[in-house]
Protein backbone atom coordinates (compact mmCIF):
# COMPACT_ATOMS: atom_id res chain seq x y z
CA UNK A 1 0.00 0.00 0.00
CA UNK A 2 2.93 2.21 0.85
CA UNK A 3 4.47 2.21 -2.82
CA UNK A 4 1.01 2.77 -4.18
CA UNK A 5 1.16 6.24 -2.15
CA UNK A 6 4.51 6.84 -3.47
CA UNK A 7 3.76 6.20 -6.77
CA UNK A 8 0.60 8.05 -7.08
CA UNK A 9 2.11 11.79 -6.96
CA UNK A 10 4.14 10.94 -9.91
CA UNK A 11 1.39 9.17 -11.91
CA UNK A 12 -0.86 12.70 -11.17
CA UNK A 13 2.45 15.00 -12.68
CA UNK A 14 2.83 12.68 -15.99
CA UNK A 15 -1.19 13.08 -16.42
CA UNK A 16 -1.30 16.48 -15.88
CA UNK A 17 1.71 16.96 -18.39
CA UNK A 18 0.09 14.92 -21.23
CA UNK A 19 -3.12 16.45 -20.96
CA UNK A 20 -1.41 20.10 -20.95
CA UNK A 21 0.43 18.66 -24.02
CA UNK A 22 -2.28 17.95 -25.36
CA UNK A 23 -4.27 20.80 -25.22
CA UNK A 24 -1.41 22.78 -26.63
CA UNK A 25 -1.11 20.29 -29.81
CA UNK A 26 -5.07 21.02 -30.23
CA UNK A 27 -4.99 24.45 -30.07
CA UNK A 28 -5.92 26.72 -32.94
CA UNK A 29 -3.09 28.97 -34.16
CA UNK A 30 -3.07 32.41 -34.10
CA UNK A 31 -3.34 33.28 -37.67
CA UNK A 32 -0.83 36.31 -37.74
CA UNK A 33 1.49 33.88 -36.01
CA UNK A 34 1.19 31.31 -38.39
CA UNK A 35 2.03 33.64 -41.58
CA UNK A 36 4.87 34.74 -39.37
CA UNK A 37 6.30 31.36 -38.95
CA UNK A 38 5.60 30.56 -42.53
CA UNK A 39 7.63 33.97 -43.44
CA UNK A 40 10.53 32.95 -41.00
CA UNK A 41 10.75 29.34 -42.61
CA UNK A 42 10.80 30.46 -46.14
CA UNK A 43 13.73 32.42 -45.09
CA UNK A 44 15.80 29.04 -44.28
CA UNK A 45 17.45 26.63 -46.56
CA UNK A 46 15.60 23.15 -45.11
CA UNK A 47 17.37 21.01 -47.08
CA UNK A 48 18.17 18.08 -44.94
CA UNK A 49 16.35 19.86 -41.64
CA UNK A 50 14.72 17.99 -39.33
CA UNK A 51 11.71 19.74 -38.97
CA UNK A 52 7.94 18.19 -39.00
CA UNK A 53 4.80 20.15 -40.31
CA UNK A 54 5.92 23.71 -41.12
CA UNK A 55 4.14 24.22 -44.38
CA UNK A 56 1.12 25.80 -45.76
CA UNK A 57 -0.74 22.96 -45.98
CA UNK A 58 -0.78 22.11 -42.59
CA UNK A 59 -2.23 25.41 -40.37
CA UNK A 60 -2.33 23.89 -36.72
CA UNK A 61 1.16 25.59 -35.81
CA UNK A 62 0.87 24.37 -32.20
CA UNK A 63 1.82 20.59 -33.58
CA UNK A 64 5.06 21.75 -35.35
CA UNK A 65 8.14 21.11 -34.60
CA UNK A 66 9.99 23.16 -31.65
CA UNK A 67 6.15 24.95 -31.30
CA UNK A 68 5.11 25.78 -28.15
CA UNK A 69 1.63 27.49 -27.25
CA UNK A 70 -0.63 29.42 -24.65
CA UNK A 71 -4.33 29.92 -25.76
CA UNK A 72 -3.44 29.61 -29.54
CA UNK A 73 -0.68 32.02 -29.35
CA UNK A 74 3.54 31.29 -30.03
CA UNK A 75 5.57 31.39 -27.03
CA UNK A 76 8.21 29.32 -27.41
CA UNK A 77 10.22 28.58 -30.89
CA UNK A 78 12.82 26.12 -29.68
CA UNK A 79 14.64 24.70 -33.22
CA UNK A 80 17.96 23.56 -31.62
CA UNK A 81 20.38 21.52 -33.61
CA UNK A 82 17.76 20.77 -36.64
CA UNK A 83 20.24 21.62 -39.25
CA UNK A 84 19.53 24.98 -40.45
CA UNK A 85 20.55 27.17 -42.68
CA UNK A 86 19.90 30.50 -44.11
CA UNK A 87 19.08 34.02 -42.42
CA UNK A 88 16.77 34.74 -39.87
CA UNK A 89 13.41 36.52 -41.53
CA UNK A 90 12.50 40.09 -39.84
CA UNK A 91 9.05 38.21 -39.49
CA UNK A 92 9.95 36.48 -36.41
CA UNK A 93 9.38 40.14 -34.74
CA UNK A 94 5.84 38.99 -35.34
CA UNK A 95 5.61 36.37 -32.51
CA UNK A 96 5.47 39.22 -30.44
CA UNK A 97 4.07 36.83 -27.60
CA UNK A 98 7.48 34.76 -27.81
CA UNK A 99 8.83 34.05 -24.46
CA UNK A 100 11.79 31.67 -25.48
CA UNK A 101 13.91 31.21 -28.96
CA UNK A 102 16.23 29.19 -29.06
CA UNK A 103 17.91 28.47 -32.46
CA UNK A 104 21.46 27.35 -31.25
CA UNK A 105 23.32 24.67 -33.15
CA UNK A 106 22.61 24.92 -36.54
CA UNK A 107 24.20 27.16 -39.50
CA UNK A 108 22.69 30.46 -39.58
CA UNK A 109 24.43 33.32 -40.67
CA UNK A 110 24.05 37.02 -41.15
CA UNK A 111 22.21 39.56 -38.69
CA UNK A 112 19.34 39.03 -36.76
CA UNK A 113 16.80 41.37 -37.61
CA UNK A 114 16.98 45.11 -35.93
CA UNK A 115 13.80 44.32 -34.45
CA UNK A 116 14.02 41.26 -32.59
CA UNK A 117 14.99 43.51 -29.33
CA UNK A 118 11.38 44.74 -29.26
CA UNK A 119 10.21 41.41 -28.29
CA UNK A 120 8.41 42.43 -24.87
CA UNK A 121 8.25 39.34 -23.69
CA UNK A 122 11.37 37.21 -24.20
CA UNK A 123 12.46 35.89 -21.41
CA UNK A 124 15.33 33.65 -23.09
CA UNK A 125 17.31 34.12 -26.45
CA UNK A 126 19.80 31.28 -27.82
CA UNK A 127 21.71 32.09 -30.73
CA UNK A 128 24.85 29.96 -29.76
CA UNK A 129 26.92 27.94 -32.08
CA UNK A 130 25.97 29.47 -35.48
CA UNK A 131 27.61 31.78 -37.89
CA UNK A 132 25.45 35.12 -36.82
CA UNK A 133 27.84 37.68 -37.96
CA UNK A 134 27.99 42.00 -37.81
CA UNK A 135 26.84 43.98 -35.15
CA UNK A 136 24.34 42.78 -32.81
CA UNK A 137 21.24 45.05 -32.54
CA UNK A 138 20.48 47.35 -29.47
CA UNK A 139 17.85 49.51 -28.22
CA UNK A 140 17.26 51.49 -25.28
CA UNK A 141 14.49 49.52 -24.04
CA UNK A 142 15.28 46.48 -25.51
CA UNK A 143 14.06 43.04 -23.90
CA UNK A 144 12.40 44.52 -21.01
CA UNK A 145 11.80 40.95 -19.85
CA UNK A 146 14.94 38.92 -20.99
CA UNK A 147 16.52 36.93 -18.64
CA UNK A 148 19.05 34.54 -20.42
CA UNK A 149 20.99 35.75 -23.70
CA UNK A 150 23.23 33.81 -25.26
CA UNK A 151 25.09 34.36 -28.20
CA UNK A 152 28.27 32.57 -28.09
CA UNK A 153 30.31 31.31 -30.83
CA UNK A 154 29.13 33.00 -33.24
CA UNK A 155 30.75 35.42 -35.45
CA UNK A 156 29.66 39.57 -34.24
CA UNK A 157 31.59 42.33 -34.22
CA UNK A 158 31.51 45.69 -32.61
CA UNK A 159 30.21 46.96 -29.06
CA UNK A 160 28.96 44.19 -27.12
CA UNK A 161 25.68 44.13 -26.23
CA UNK A 162 24.04 45.80 -23.47
CA UNK A 163 20.28 46.26 -22.40
CA UNK A 164 19.58 48.80 -19.77
CA UNK A 165 16.17 48.29 -19.10
CA UNK A 166 16.52 44.18 -18.58
CA UNK A 167 15.87 44.61 -14.71
CA UNK A 168 15.80 40.46 -14.39
CA UNK A 169 19.06 39.67 -16.57
CA UNK A 170 20.98 36.39 -14.94
CA UNK A 171 22.94 35.28 -17.97
CA UNK A 172 24.61 37.21 -20.43
CA UNK A 173 26.96 34.91 -22.46
CA UNK A 174 28.71 36.49 -25.82
CA UNK A 175 31.92 34.28 -26.15
CA UNK A 176 34.09 33.45 -28.47
CA UNK A 177 32.58 36.37 -31.25
CA UNK A 178 34.74 39.00 -32.05
CA UNK A 179 33.19 42.01 -30.08
CA UNK A 180 35.55 44.88 -29.42
CA UNK A 181 35.78 48.20 -27.56
CA UNK A 182 35.65 48.43 -24.05
CA UNK A 183 33.51 46.34 -21.21
CA UNK A 184 30.17 48.86 -20.24
CA UNK A 185 30.61 47.27 -16.59
CA UNK A 186 27.94 50.40 -15.42
CA UNK A 187 25.03 49.03 -17.79
CA UNK A 188 25.94 45.23 -17.48
CA UNK A 189 25.28 45.70 -13.34
CA UNK A 190 21.49 47.20 -13.42
CA UNK A 191 20.31 44.14 -13.33
CA UNK A 192 20.70 41.14 -10.77
CA UNK A 193 22.84 39.12 -13.16
CA UNK A 194 24.72 36.16 -11.99
CA UNK A 195 26.72 35.01 -14.88
CA UNK A 196 28.59 37.08 -17.56
CA UNK A 197 30.71 35.36 -19.86
CA UNK A 198 32.63 37.33 -22.21
CA UNK A 199 35.46 35.49 -22.90
CA UNK A 200 37.39 34.62 -26.79
CA UNK A 201 36.58 38.56 -27.87
CA UNK A 202 38.49 41.37 -28.93
CA UNK A 203 38.32 43.66 -26.02
CA UNK A 204 41.02 46.53 -25.50
CA UNK A 205 41.79 48.81 -22.46
CA UNK A 206 41.64 47.45 -18.86
CA UNK A 207 39.10 46.18 -16.91
CA UNK A 208 36.82 49.24 -15.61
CA UNK A 209 35.56 49.73 -12.42
CA UNK A 210 31.95 48.96 -11.80
CA UNK A 211 31.63 45.52 -11.59
CA UNK A 212 31.31 46.01 -7.24
CA UNK A 213 27.75 46.83 -8.76
CA UNK A 214 26.86 43.47 -9.28
CA UNK A 215 25.93 42.00 -5.78
CA UNK A 216 24.76 38.96 -7.21
CA UNK A 217 27.38 37.99 -9.76
CA UNK A 218 28.35 34.00 -9.09
CA UNK A 219 30.87 33.82 -12.30
CA UNK A 220 33.00 36.20 -14.66
CA UNK A 221 34.97 34.58 -17.23
CA UNK A 222 36.58 36.77 -19.91
CA UNK A 223 39.96 34.65 -20.87
CA UNK A 224 41.51 35.46 -23.87
CA UNK A 225 40.08 38.64 -24.98
CA UNK A 226 43.25 41.22 -25.01
CA UNK A 227 42.36 43.04 -21.74
CA UNK A 228 45.51 44.85 -20.19
CA UNK A 229 46.01 46.74 -16.70
CA UNK A 230 45.48 45.90 -13.45
CA UNK A 231 42.48 44.30 -11.73
CA UNK A 232 39.96 46.75 -10.35
CA UNK A 233 39.60 47.27 -6.87
CA UNK A 234 36.22 46.80 -6.61
CA UNK A 235 36.15 43.24 -7.74
CA UNK A 236 37.39 42.07 -4.97
CA UNK A 237 33.69 43.17 -3.27
CA UNK A 238 31.86 40.62 -5.42
CA UNK A 239 30.98 38.50 -2.19
CA UNK A 240 28.76 35.87 -4.00
CA UNK A 241 31.31 35.01 -7.01
CA UNK A 242 31.96 31.51 -7.34
CA UNK A 243 33.77 31.07 -10.75
CA UNK A 244 36.65 33.84 -11.53
CA UNK A 245 38.04 33.13 -15.29
CA UNK A 246 40.46 35.59 -16.62
CA UNK A 247 43.02 33.66 -18.64
CA UNK A 248 45.28 34.68 -21.38
CA UNK A 249 44.95 38.38 -21.34
CA UNK A 250 47.58 41.12 -20.48
CA UNK A 251 46.89 41.97 -17.45
CA UNK A 252 49.32 42.81 -14.82
CA UNK A 253 50.27 44.35 -11.16
CA UNK A 254 50.21 42.42 -8.11
CA UNK A 255 47.68 40.08 -6.81
CA UNK A 256 45.35 41.81 -3.63
CA UNK A 257 45.01 40.40 -0.36
CA UNK A 258 41.27 41.46 -0.69
CA UNK A 259 41.38 38.59 -2.56
CA UNK A 260 40.44 36.20 0.78
CA UNK A 261 36.83 38.47 0.46
CA UNK A 262 36.12 35.74 -2.16
CA UNK A 263 34.69 33.65 0.52
CA UNK A 264 32.47 31.71 -2.06
CA UNK A 265 34.80 31.38 -4.86
CA UNK A 266 35.22 27.61 -6.19
CA UNK A 267 37.31 28.36 -9.58
CA UNK A 268 39.88 30.99 -9.99
CA UNK A 269 41.62 30.69 -13.30
CA UNK A 270 44.19 33.72 -13.78
CA UNK A 271 47.12 31.93 -16.00
CA UNK A 272 49.09 33.54 -19.02
CA UNK A 273 48.95 37.20 -17.73
CA UNK A 274 51.67 39.54 -15.98
CA UNK A 275 50.64 39.61 -12.69
CA UNK A 276 53.59 40.11 -10.54
CA UNK A 277 54.35 39.87 -6.61
CA UNK A 278 54.07 37.31 -3.95
CA UNK A 279 50.50 35.34 -4.12
CA UNK A 280 49.01 36.54 -0.96
CA UNK A 281 48.84 34.23 1.80
CA UNK A 282 44.94 34.29 2.07
CA UNK A 283 43.53 31.26 1.31
CA UNK A 284 42.28 30.18 4.70
CA UNK A 285 39.15 32.22 3.79
CA UNK A 286 38.61 30.65 0.51
CA UNK A 287 37.37 27.24 1.64
CA UNK A 288 35.25 26.47 -0.93
CA UNK A 289 38.14 26.73 -4.03
CA UNK A 290 38.39 23.67 -6.09
CA UNK A 291 40.46 24.83 -9.22
CA UNK A 292 43.49 27.50 -8.29
CA UNK A 293 45.20 28.47 -11.87
CA UNK A 294 48.26 31.08 -11.98
CA UNK A 295 50.34 29.43 -14.32
CA UNK A 296 52.62 31.14 -16.43
CA UNK A 297 52.61 34.89 -14.90
CA UNK A 298 55.68 36.45 -13.24
CA UNK A 299 54.89 35.57 -9.92
CA UNK A 300 57.20 35.45 -7.07
CA UNK A 301 58.02 34.53 -3.59
CA UNK A 302 56.99 31.21 -1.42
CA UNK A 303 53.97 29.19 -2.04
CA UNK A 304 50.95 30.40 0.36
CA UNK A 305 51.13 28.22 3.26
CA UNK A 306 47.33 28.64 3.54
CA UNK A 307 46.52 26.74 0.69
CA UNK A 308 46.21 24.09 3.13
CA UNK A 309 43.10 25.50 4.63
CA UNK A 310 41.26 24.81 1.43
CA UNK A 311 39.73 21.08 1.66
CA UNK A 312 38.04 21.11 -1.55
CA UNK A 313 40.84 22.11 -3.60
CA UNK A 314 41.19 19.35 -7.13
CA UNK A 315 43.71 21.24 -8.63
CA UNK A 316 46.86 23.52 -8.07
CA UNK A 317 48.52 25.21 -11.10
CA UNK A 318 51.46 27.37 -10.25
CA UNK A 319 53.15 26.47 -13.36
CA UNK A 320 56.47 28.77 -15.16
CA UNK A 321 56.68 31.67 -12.44
CA UNK A 322 59.71 32.37 -10.41
CA UNK A 323 58.31 30.95 -6.90
CA UNK A 324 60.74 30.12 -4.34
CA UNK A 325 61.56 28.46 -1.36
CA UNK A 326 60.40 25.19 0.24
CA UNK A 327 56.98 23.46 -0.50
CA UNK A 328 55.34 24.21 2.97
CA UNK A 329 51.74 22.95 2.24
CA UNK A 330 50.05 20.87 4.51
CA UNK A 331 48.96 18.06 2.07
CA UNK A 332 47.87 15.87 4.26
CA UNK A 333 44.51 17.72 4.80
CA UNK A 334 43.93 18.08 1.31
CA UNK A 335 42.81 14.60 0.65
CA UNK A 336 40.77 15.47 -3.44
CA UNK A 337 43.51 17.09 -4.81
CA UNK A 338 43.89 15.47 -8.66
CA UNK A 339 46.25 17.50 -9.94
CA UNK A 340 49.77 19.56 -8.23
CA UNK A 341 51.73 21.08 -11.30
CA UNK A 342 54.42 23.54 -9.83
CA UNK A 343 56.69 23.07 -12.53
CA UNK A 344 59.24 25.69 -14.18
CA UNK A 345 59.72 27.50 -11.33
CA UNK A 346 62.69 27.71 -8.53
CA UNK A 347 61.17 25.74 -5.29
CA UNK A 348 64.04 24.18 -3.65
CA UNK A 349 64.04 21.38 -0.65
CA UNK A 350 62.73 18.04 -0.38
CA UNK A 351 59.85 16.75 -2.11
CA UNK A 352 57.05 17.12 0.65
CA UNK A 353 56.48 13.19 1.76
CA UNK A 354 52.83 13.77 3.12
CA UNK A 355 51.73 14.13 -0.09
CA UNK A 356 51.65 10.18 0.39
CA UNK A 357 47.82 11.79 1.79
CA UNK A 358 46.75 12.29 -1.53
CA UNK A 359 45.44 9.47 -3.11
CA UNK A 360 43.37 10.84 -5.68
CA UNK A 361 46.29 12.58 -6.94
CA UNK A 362 46.61 11.92 -10.86
CA UNK A 363 49.29 14.32 -12.06
CA UNK A 364 51.86 15.32 -10.47
CA UNK A 365 54.79 18.06 -11.87
CA UNK A 366 57.28 19.34 -9.82
CA UNK A 367 60.07 19.47 -12.86
CA UNK A 368 62.29 22.39 -14.09
CA UNK A 369 62.89 23.28 -10.06
CA UNK A 370 65.45 23.14 -7.39
CA UNK A 371 64.35 20.01 -5.43
CA UNK A 372 66.62 17.65 -4.01
CA UNK A 373 66.96 14.45 -2.11
CA UNK A 374 64.88 11.60 -3.06
CA UNK A 375 61.89 10.84 -4.63
CA UNK A 376 59.86 9.69 -1.55
CA UNK A 377 59.04 5.71 -0.87
CA UNK A 378 55.70 6.57 0.04
CA UNK A 379 54.70 7.93 -3.37
CA UNK A 380 54.03 3.64 -3.23
CA UNK A 381 50.71 5.00 -2.11
CA UNK A 382 49.78 7.35 -4.81
CA UNK A 383 47.55 4.80 -6.71
CA UNK A 384 45.52 7.06 -8.94
CA UNK A 385 48.73 8.40 -10.11
CA UNK A 386 49.32 8.67 -14.13
CA UNK A 387 51.57 11.19 -14.83
CA UNK A 388 54.42 12.11 -12.74
CA UNK A 389 57.21 14.38 -14.03
CA UNK A 390 60.39 15.62 -11.41
CA UNK A 391 62.56 16.15 -14.49
CA UNK A 392 65.43 18.74 -13.96
CA UNK A 393 66.32 18.88 -10.11
CA UNK A 394 68.83 17.14 -8.02
CA UNK A 395 66.97 13.91 -6.96
CA UNK A 396 69.20 10.95 -6.71
CA UNK A 397 67.80 7.54 -5.99
CA UNK A 398 66.52 6.77 -9.81
CA UNK A 399 67.11 3.11 -8.86
CA UNK A 400 64.93 3.01 -5.81
CA UNK A 401 62.73 5.23 -7.12
CA UNK A 402 61.58 2.73 -9.94
CA UNK A 403 61.80 -0.11 -7.81
CA UNK A 404 58.47 1.75 -5.80
CA UNK A 405 56.95 3.57 -8.91
CA UNK A 406 56.37 0.30 -10.95
CA UNK A 407 53.71 -0.39 -8.49
CA UNK A 408 51.41 2.37 -9.26
CA UNK A 409 49.00 0.93 -11.55
CA UNK A 410 47.56 4.02 -13.64
CA UNK A 411 51.35 4.89 -14.21
CA UNK A 412 51.42 5.66 -18.14
CA UNK A 413 53.99 8.87 -18.02
CA UNK A 414 56.61 8.92 -15.93
CA UNK A 415 59.81 11.77 -16.77
CA UNK A 416 62.68 11.71 -14.25
CA UNK A 417 65.33 13.66 -16.76
CA UNK A 418 68.17 15.86 -16.16
CA UNK A 419 68.45 14.45 -12.54
CA UNK A 420 71.87 13.63 -10.43
CA UNK A 421 71.62 10.01 -10.75
CA UNK A 422 75.71 10.18 -11.96
CA UNK A 423 76.82 6.45 -11.48
CA UNK A 424 73.83 4.84 -11.07
CA UNK A 425 73.03 2.03 -13.14
CA UNK A 426 69.06 1.34 -14.20
CA UNK A 427 67.80 -2.25 -12.33
CA UNK A 428 68.26 -5.04 -14.28
CA UNK A 429 65.23 -7.07 -12.34
CA UNK A 430 63.63 -6.61 -9.65
CA UNK A 431 60.85 -5.17 -11.92
CA UNK A 432 57.54 -6.39 -13.40
CA UNK A 433 55.51 -4.04 -12.93
CA UNK A 434 54.32 -0.44 -15.01
CA UNK A 435 51.55 -2.16 -16.98
CA UNK A 436 50.27 0.86 -17.93
CA UNK A 437 53.40 3.00 -18.89
CA UNK A 438 53.25 4.59 -22.22
CA UNK A 439 56.06 7.57 -21.78
CA UNK A 440 59.46 6.94 -19.94
CA UNK A 441 62.21 9.69 -20.20
CA UNK A 442 65.34 9.02 -18.70
CA UNK A 443 67.31 11.12 -20.99
CA UNK A 444 70.13 12.83 -19.06
CA UNK A 445 71.10 11.63 -15.91
CA UNK A 446 74.55 10.06 -16.57
CA UNK A 447 73.00 6.52 -15.95
CA UNK A 448 75.19 3.33 -16.68
CA UNK A 449 74.84 0.04 -17.85
CA UNK A 450 72.86 -1.94 -20.22
CA UNK A 451 69.30 -1.57 -21.57
CA UNK A 452 67.54 -3.54 -18.76
CA UNK A 453 65.20 -6.45 -20.19
CA UNK A 454 62.35 -5.53 -18.04
CA UNK A 455 61.64 -2.87 -20.57
CA UNK A 456 60.13 -5.76 -23.28
CA UNK A 457 57.53 -6.04 -21.11
CA UNK A 458 55.91 -2.66 -21.11
CA UNK A 459 53.79 -3.65 -24.49
CA UNK A 460 52.17 -0.66 -23.81
CA UNK A 461 55.01 1.60 -24.39
CA UNK A 462 54.83 4.57 -27.04
CA UNK A 463 57.72 6.81 -25.98
CA UNK A 464 61.10 5.69 -24.56
CA UNK A 465 63.91 8.45 -24.38
CA UNK A 466 67.12 7.18 -22.89
CA UNK A 467 69.68 9.37 -24.58
CA UNK A 468 72.60 11.61 -22.70
CA UNK A 469 73.58 9.05 -20.68
CA UNK A 470 76.56 6.62 -20.42
CA UNK A 471 74.72 3.31 -21.42
CA UNK A 472 76.76 0.61 -23.27
CA UNK A 473 76.53 -2.90 -25.00
CA UNK A 474 74.27 -3.63 -27.57
CA UNK A 475 70.89 -2.45 -28.17
CA UNK A 476 68.80 -5.43 -27.80
CA UNK A 477 66.66 -7.53 -30.24
CA UNK A 478 63.34 -6.96 -28.93
CA UNK A 479 63.45 -3.55 -28.77
CA UNK A 480 61.71 -3.51 -31.95
CA UNK A 481 59.27 -5.83 -30.76
CA UNK A 482 57.41 -3.21 -28.71
CA UNK A 483 54.67 -2.48 -31.35
CA UNK A 484 53.48 0.45 -30.09
CA UNK A 485 56.13 2.37 -29.99
CA UNK A 486 56.33 5.49 -31.86
CA UNK A 487 59.13 7.26 -30.69
CA UNK A 488 62.53 6.37 -29.34
CA UNK A 489 66.08 8.31 -28.81
CA UNK A 490 68.71 5.96 -27.69
CA UNK A 491 71.44 9.34 -28.97
CA UNK A 492 74.62 10.28 -27.09
CA UNK A 493 75.65 6.45 -25.58
CA UNK A 494 78.16 4.18 -26.01
CA UNK A 495 76.38 1.44 -27.66
CA UNK A 496 78.08 -0.65 -30.28
CA UNK A 497 77.35 -3.60 -32.37
CA UNK A 498 74.66 -3.35 -35.12
CA UNK A 499 71.58 -1.38 -35.07
CA UNK A 500 68.92 -4.56 -34.75
CA UNK A 501 67.33 -5.10 -38.01
CA UNK A 502 63.95 -5.61 -35.92
CA UNK A 503 63.76 -2.45 -36.08
CA UNK A 504 62.98 -2.48 -39.51
CA UNK A 505 59.39 -3.47 -38.93
CA UNK A 506 58.87 -1.19 -36.06
CA UNK A 507 55.96 0.05 -38.70
CA UNK A 508 54.13 2.42 -35.76
CA UNK A 509 57.46 4.44 -35.08
CA UNK A 510 57.02 8.18 -36.32
CA UNK A 511 61.36 9.15 -35.68
CA UNK A 512 64.23 7.89 -34.59
CA UNK A 513 67.39 8.93 -33.58
CA UNK A 514 70.40 6.57 -32.73
CA UNK A 515 73.83 6.48 -32.55
CA UNK A 516 74.49 3.33 -32.85
CA UNK A 517 76.03 1.63 -35.91
CA UNK A 518 74.72 1.51 -39.02
CA UNK A 519 75.10 -2.02 -40.40
CA UNK A 520 71.36 -2.47 -41.63
CA UNK A 521 70.65 -1.63 -45.39
CA UNK A 522 69.58 2.36 -45.65
CA UNK A 523 66.85 0.79 -48.26
CA UNK A 524 65.61 -1.66 -45.89
CA UNK A 525 65.12 0.98 -43.06
CA UNK A 526 62.03 3.31 -42.60
CA UNK A 527 61.85 6.81 -44.01
CA UNK A 528 62.11 7.63 -40.21
CA UNK A 529 64.68 5.79 -39.37
CA UNK A 530 66.70 7.42 -42.11
CA UNK A 531 70.08 9.67 -41.54
CA UNK A 532 68.78 12.91 -41.41
CA UNK A 533 71.50 15.58 -42.18
CA UNK A 534 69.63 18.77 -42.36
CA UNK A 535 69.06 18.68 -38.61
CA UNK A 536 69.19 17.36 -34.94
CA UNK A 537 66.34 14.96 -35.48
CA UNK A 538 62.98 15.54 -33.92
CA UNK A 539 63.42 15.96 -30.03
CA UNK A 540 61.33 14.06 -27.43
CA UNK A 541 59.62 18.00 -26.66
CA UNK A 542 58.27 18.35 -29.75
CA UNK A 543 56.37 15.60 -29.72
CA UNK A 544 52.65 16.92 -29.87
CA UNK A 545 50.35 13.46 -30.39
CA UNK A 546 50.42 10.04 -30.64
CA UNK A 547 49.63 8.46 -33.82
CA UNK A 548 46.29 7.36 -34.81
CA UNK A 549 45.11 4.07 -33.19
Amino acid sequence: MGGYYCLFPCLLVCFLLYTHGSHSLNQTCNSTDLEALLAFSSGLDRKGSRLVGWGPNDAACCSWTGISCDLGRVVGLNLSNKNLHGGISSAITLLDGLVTLNLSRNSLRGQPPEDIVRLARMRILDLSMNVFSGAFPTSEHGFPAIEVVNVSFNQFKGPHPVFPVAMNMTILDISNNAFSGGINTTALCVAPVKALRFSGNEFTGEIRAGFGLCKMLTELSIDGSGLTGKLPRDLYTISELRRLSLRENQLSGSLSEDLGNFSQLMHMDLSYNMFSGVIPNVFGGLRRLEFLNLATNLLTGTLPASLSSCPMLRVINLRNNSLSGKIAIDFSILPRLNVLDAGSNKLSGPIPRDLMWCTKLRILILGRNLLDGEIPESFKNLRSLSHLSLSSNGLTNLSSALLVLQHLPQLTTLVLTTNSYDGETLPMDGISGFKSMQVLVLANCALSGNIPPWLQRLESLRVLDLSWNKLNGKIPLWLGNLNNLFYVDLSKNLFSGELPESFTQMKSLSSSNSSSSEHASIEDLPLFMRKNLSSKGLQYNHVSSFPPS
